[in-house]
């Protein structure tokens, strides 16, 4: 009898969770709030012109154009030229470092915006249109049409993927170098997060990982978009949200993450949540 074997198929990209996909309709005077978060976000201008302003700069898209923001990625949208646009957005968790050569703007191809087309179609199909933040599903929704979104979206990424090192050889070559640099990169954030109730400093990151803090520095901010201490800075305001969601007191917050004084905690806190703690207590006890 023959003797079959089983072979472990290698997924260079996968997406693990689905956040929302929706449509933004932007007006001559519209200006989309400047926001941060943990996941992905796949944006391509179905038309008109948009500016996406971040902490890497400032980018013009048009109509066919697609921009992939990493996590942690300070950002927000406005229209360009008085012009009214919209723009189709896909936010999604992934772990696959490749998604790190696709940090810009893509002009796309007729193959890729048939993907994207059928992204919508399947989204369509699955959940209730015009789609909102918080996805709702159909009460009949099409078989398999959730697992065709997920599907698509990892066929459009591979795509890029391709050409993105097809038109740049020398990505090839360099692939490795990114694997290390992203394990590098959550080391540093198992690390902060280690040391989210008391502190550490970009000194002591140097040390125990036995790099320069300039090397750390720059690798860190390309794989997340912020240097270190930002970064750990957003983790302890993240934190202070959980907590401050259970009601504790926010001075009792401010101690507990050890940030120097009740005052100095609301003023970083207000800096990444455009609220001061005791707003963000209102609107979330309400």
């Amino acid at each position: 009898m023959k003797k079959y074997f089983s072979y472990q198929i290698k997924k260079e990209v996968t997406v693990q969770n689905l956040i929302t996909v929706e449509t933004l309709d932007i007006s001559p005077d519209f200006s989309y709030p400047e926001e941060i978060h943990e996941f992905y976000e796949l944006a391509y201008i179905d038309s008109g012109i948009i500016v996406c302003k971040a902490d890497c700069g400032t980018t013009t898209l048009q109509q066919g154009d697609f921009l992939l923001i990493p996590p942690l990625r300070q950002h927000a949208y406005s229209a360009a030229c008085d012009q009214s646009a919209t723009i189709f957005i896909i936010c999604f968790r992934s772990r696959s470092e490749y998604l790190s050569i696709l940090d810009q703007k893509i002009p796309l191809d007729k193959d890729t915006k048939r993907i994207i087309s059928e992204i919508i179609r399947e989204a369509k199909n699955a959940f209730v249109f015009p789609f909102e933040k918080k996805l709702k599903l159909l009460p009949k929704p099409m078989i398999g049409a959730q697992q065709m979104v997920e599907n698509g979206l990892e066929k459009l990424l591979i795509h890029l993927i391709r050409a993105r090192i097809s038109e740049d050889r020398d990505i090839v070559f360099v692939m490795n170098s990114i694997e290390l640099e992203h394990s590098l990169s959550n080391d540093i954030i198992k690390l902060l997060k280690s040391h989210i109730y008391d502190e550490i400093t970009l000194e002591q990151v140097s040390q125990q990982t036995f790099y320069s803090k300039t090397f750390l520095n720059g690798i860190f901010k390309k794989n997340t978009g912020m240097p270190i201490m930002k970064y750990y800075t957003m983790l302890k305001i993240q934190e202070a949200k959980k907590l401050l969601r259970k009601n504790m007191p926010v001075a009792i917050v401010a101690v507990q993450l050890n940030f120097e004084s009740p005052t100095y905690f609301t003023k970083v806190f207000k800096k990444y949540a455009h609220m001061t703690p005791t707003a963000y207590k209102k609107s979330i006890l309400q």
